[in-house]
């Protein structure tokens, strides 16, 4: 068993993304870059819970991931599933045991998360729309973790609730890609029970949700107009991502996503 693949089964990308969000929302949520430890150890955490999310779907999803990602670790049989259920669970005890020293407000969400985490992976995600909503509150949540930590939520919960919308429709373009390998372990996806035209518009209402939400900050004078030409960008892409298939679309509502998060920042400055 080689390292890389102990690392390649977190899908570190994933988990810098989410310490991203965390600390755009405690910088949004403090409105400035006064960094300090329960920053640091909110960006540790959440980094670790992101690894292990990924770690614990990897390891119920193992048959479905033979027809769709047969590369990756378990399929391929680089790491076995015994050991990313303990190494999944080492990382959970991580990052709510880190959660703890930052305040009581962490530590909740840490556990709410982890709890979650656990019930998405195992049932949650085979279902239509709930697995979707609960998969778009991670992301969502990671905003509002690092508000939490720096004390202030502030314009934070737009940020996640536009998150939610965006990744809400993302998640659903993400069924339809695997659409084969969901069909043949007996999930219940939106595109499986509604078909696939039905699922994408229903997509699309998320996305373009998120869209309209994008200027509420700047209508109400929450965020600068430097927000309102940068997140205007991440809206040009957002809508464009509507035109692509399931494919091309999780790659530009994901770049959609980094641009608004760069929006928000600007818009504290």
């Amino acid at each position: 068993m080689h390292l890389r693949s102990w690392v390649e089964i977190t899908r570190p990308v994933d988990g810098l993304m989410a310490v991203l969000a965390v600390a755009i929302g405690f910088v949004v949520g403090s409105s400035g870059f006064s960094l300090n430890a329960p920053f640091y150890l909110a960006i540790l955490s959440v980094f670790l819970f992101s690894s292990a999310g990924i770690v614990l779907n990897d390891y119920f999803d193992f048959e479905m991931d033979k027809v769709n990602a047969p590369s990756r670790a378990l399929p391929s049989g680089k790491i076995s599933r015994k050991t990313a259920l303990y190494y999944s669970t080492a990382l959970f005890g991580a990052a709510v045991a880190i959660a703890f020293f930052i305040n009581i407000y962490c530590l909740g969400l840490a556990l709410l998360n982890a709890v979650l985490e656990i019930f998405y992976a195992w049932k949650f995600k085979r279902i239509a729309l709930l697995g979707n909503f609960v998969d778009s509150w991670f992301p969502a949540s990671s905003f509002l973790y690092g508000a939490l930590a720096s004390g202030v939520l502030g314009s934070t919960l737009i940020l996640a609730l536009l998150a939610f919308l965006a990744n809400t429709g993302r998640e659903i373009y993400g069924d339809l890609e695997d659409i084969k390998g969901d069909k043949k372990q007996g999930a219940k996806t939106l595109p499986i029970l509604a078909g696939e035209k039905p699922a994408r518009f229903f997509a699309d209402i998320f996305i373009f949700s998120a869209v309209a939400l994008s200027l509420v900050p700047w209508i109400f004078g929450m965020l600068n107009s430097y927000y309102l030409v940068i997140v205007a960008l991440a809206d040009l892409v957002f809508v464009l991502s509507m035109f692509f298939d399931p494919k091309k679309n999780q790659r530009l509502t994901k770049l959609a996503m980094v641009v608004a998060m760069a929006a928000f920042v600007a818009g504290v400055l």
